[in-house]
This record gives C-alpha cells, sequence and structure tokens, in this order.
C-alpha cells in the first residue's frame, strides 16, 4: 500500500482480504488491517481521489537504444527539470515531486515520448543533479512536461525483502529503467 499524504510504502502481510474499491477509486482497506493502519496513524481518511490503473510491466526499454543527438531545446529542458525537481524536493513528502508530472490530458505521441527519453538519458549523466529512482524519475517527467509530452510514472513494490521502486513507461515501453530489474515489482500506482 502507498500512503501519499504520509509519504509511506507500506506491507500489509495478509492484508488483501481486508481491500475494498478499485476501478478507477482508491483502494481502501477494512476490519483489522485498516485498524493497524489507522492506529500507525496513516491511510488518514480522506476523499478518495480517482487513480488510474497501473499498466502491466514493459516489456521493452530504450535505454540501450542509440540516443539522438541533442539539441539546444533538449538541454535547456534539461536544465529546466533540474530546477523543477530541486524546487519540489523542498516541500514535504511526495505531492511537490509527483506534481512536476504532465498532466494526462496531454495528447500522447509514443514514438516522439520514446525520442524524448532517448535524449534525456543521454544529457542526464551532465545534469547537475543526483538521486535514485524517484528523483531520476521525476526528472524524466519534468523534461517530458517540458517538451509537451506525457508517459506513465510507475510506482511498484516487492515483498521479501520489502522493496519500493519508481520507473516511467509508456505502453509497454520502458523509458528509463532495465526491464530485468522491474521484473521483480508489482505497479501499484500510477501517476
Amino acid at each position: 500500500m502507498i500512503d501519499l499524504g504520509a509519504d509511506a510504502y507500506l506491507c500489509l502481510p495478509g492484508g488483501a482480504p481486508g481491500i475494498e474499491g478499485g476501478d478507477g477509486t482508491a483502494l481502501r482497506l477494512s476490519g483489522p488491517s485498516a485498524a493497524a493502519v489507522a492506529a500507525a496513524g496513516l491511510g488518514a481518511d480522506q476523499a478518495s481521489p480517482t487513480v488510474r490503473t497501473p499498466p502491466g510491466l514493459p516489456r521493452r526499454t530504450v535505454i540501450h537504444d542509440t540516443p539522438p543527438s541533442l539539441s539546444l531545446g533538449d538541454v535547456l529542458r534539461g536544465l529546466g527539470a533540474v530546477w523543477d525537481i530541486r524546487r519540489a524536493l523542498r516541500g514535504a513528502g511526495l505531492h511537490p515531486i509527483l506534481a512536476v508530472a504532465p498532466d494526462h490530458d496531454v495528447a500522447v505521441n509514443r514514438h516522439a515520448v520514446a525520442h524524448a527519453a532517448q535524449a534525456f538519458w543521454r544529457l542526464a549523466p551532465w545534469l547537475p543533479m543526483e538521486g535514485e529512482c524517484l528523483v531520476r524519475s521525476a526528472m524524466l517527467m519534468s523534461y517530458l512536461r517540458r517538451a509537451g509530452l506525457s508517459a506513465d510514472w510507475v510506482f511498484g513494490v516487492r515483498l521479501w525483502p520489502f522493496a519500493a521502486h519508481c520507473w516511467v513507461q509508456i505502453d509497454d515501453i520502458c523509458l528509463n529503467d532495465d526491464i530485468e530489474r522491474l521484473a521483480a515489482y508489482t505497479p501499484i500506482y500510477c501517476r
């Protein structure tokens, strides 16, 4: 479970029978799992947002393809993404970071998104910003937004040992990670 308000991932062994909802609404817990989460001060009762069903795991990636030559616009979008993320990291929790993602009412051109992701992948080592999956994915989402494009920002978890990870994909194409790494994760949230 992911609690965006509390900025927490939770593993609830045996919690599946108490899950209610879906089909475009946030999942809700009931029974003992809900009581345990509430006692921990997490999962506060809020208005149920409309949520997108996470896509399936990607089957291929663009990160090993030959990246295109960079244009001045690519560099400026990359620097703008750094600025966006540094500003977002000043905020508390995940909400300011998630806000850098483009709206999903943007028309999606799969080829243009893959091309932009390849350009970002080529540019990323030179950008003055470091971070793990959350920062890298946020930067790519900001870069795509600045290019007038959109993709899915997917959050997944694995059990035993519990771990969380995120990546960016369009349809079945991962834009910023190896698909072998993603095979261990189950998508639970999509922005």
